[in-house]
């Protein structure tokens, strides 16, 4: 039973990490705290009863720590891996960088046990020196918290290529067997010449080389992410030229349409205030912005006589907005769609389009997933790009019965009226 218990308390070391695994990966933990802190206690307890039943009626435990370390760690790694909804590899990233840390906190450890056990060896890590590593992965915990949530969880949430993080991982788990390598077998070799100074010295470059390979990796993770981002945005800005270009043609050929965009939206008002909702749903079926059959309309427009963004992408925008809202309430049985356009301030126009949903919508790294294809969805990017092109911004709220969509755009100079 002292074994077991001795056994039992090295293996406490695992306590402290595990915050160090949950840090970067917030948004991807499937239970909520509480219930997360439940399950933790159960499987450290469950773990714990098990290596008692074992060590009592089954066979001896091994005299070297390490052994019954490894199989708990394969555990609680099954759990974890259980526990949080990425990619297998950015979890095993995760789980090695918090081995790593334990690998540190072991080897400094490993300094004050044989100052204090000069004699020893690592076969008979003291009570003193496990002391030691409890509270340095304690303050990591505490020193860590920020770096790992945002950077490590930026990596974490933004960087998706399977590719790299099927070869990234290698890094932690290179370092996390190099503390393996590094420790002294016998505590009397420290004493030769000046190791015992050297020693710690070199850790503090080991750690110090782990931090800048982790910041390097930040580094490329970011310059590529953000090339991406570039990449895409010109791509859907590109993609959005080329649809307005074949609605400018549509509207070449419709001689009742002789006027900008902006007038346009107020012959839809008008039409819809006589309720003459025939006219108008042949009227706006000859553009990108319509209404389908069975879909309510409620359209108000108040246009400024100077608008803060160019008929094109004006035109884009909003059409980008009515179609989703069609096809987001097509299929429901009283769907509607909701347009209000109007000055909120001197300097300030709004576009606000509601629809009514059915169902989740899923948000995932701060987009809404499409719901007719694989991916996000197109047309809200596109609203967002053009809104920050013209310093606005785009705004969704979604409850799962009301879909909303509120753009601000800022009006140059000063409004001169309504028209």
């Amino acid at each position: 039973m002292e074994d077991i218990l001795s056994y039992l308390l090295y293996c406490s070391i695992i306590i402290p990490l595990i915050p160090l695994c949950f840090y970067p990966v917030q948004g991807y933990i499937k239970s909520r705290m509480p219930v997360l802190i439940v399950k933790i206690i159960l499987a450290l307890s469950a773990a714990a009863v098990l290596l008692a039943l074992i060590g009592s009626f089954i066979i001896p435990l091994p005299s070297q720590t390490d052994y019954v370390l490894v199989p708990v760690g394969i555990y609680c790694f099954y759990l974890y891996n259980r526990e949080v909804k990425i990619l297998f590899t950015k979890k095993l990233f995760v789980f090695l960088t918090a081995c790593v840390v334990g690998g540190y906190s072991f080897l400094f450890a490993t300094v004050a046990d044989y100052t204090i056990h000069p004699t020893s060896n690592y076969l008979n890590f003291s009570t003193e020196a496990l002391t030691v590593q409890i509270l340095i992965l304690a303050a990591a915990d505490v020193v860590l918290c920020w770096p790992l949530s945002k950077y490590l969880g930026w990596v974490i949430s933004n960087l998706h290529e399977e590719a790299i993080w099927k070869r990234v991982w290698i890094f932690p788990a290179l370092f996390f067997a190099a503390t393996f390598c590094m420790f002294p077998r016998e505590y009397s070799t420290m004493y030769v010449w000046k190791v015992r100074e050297l020693y710690p010295v070199a850790l503090c470059l080991f750690v110090f080389l782990g931090i800048l390979v982790y910041f390097l990796f930040y580094v490329v993770a970011y310059t590529y992410v953000e090339k991406q981002r570039t990449e895409i945005a010109n791509r859907m800005l590109a993609m959005q030229g080329t649809q307005y270009q074949q609605l400018l043609r549509t509207v070449e050929e419709n001689s009742r349409i002789r006027h900008d965009f902006r007038h346009q939206l107020i012959v839809i008002a008008e039409l819809v205030g006589q309720k003459e909702y025939e006219k108008l749903e042949e009227y706006v079926r000859k553009y990108i912005v319509c209404v389908r059959r069975g879909i309510r309309t409620e359209f108000a427009v108040s246009l400024p006589n100077r608008l803060p963004v160019s008929d094109q992408d004006f035109c884009v925008m909003l059409g980008n907005l009515l179609e989703n809202a069609i096809d987001g309430s097509g299929e429901l049985e009283d769907p509607y769609i909701c347009l209000k356009i109007g000055q909120t301030s001197s300097n300030m126009l709004a576009v606000k389009v509601m629809n009514p949903c059915q169902g989740e919508l899923v948000r995932e790294n701060g987009h809404y997933r499409s719901t007719k294809r694989d991916g996000y969805g197109q047309g809200l990017e596109s609203v967002n790009l053009i809104a920050e092109k013209y310093q606005g911004v785009m705004e969704i709220l979604a409850d799962g019965k009301l879909f909303t969509v509120k753009v601000l755009l800022q009006i140059p100079g000063r409004s001169a009226g309504s028209s």
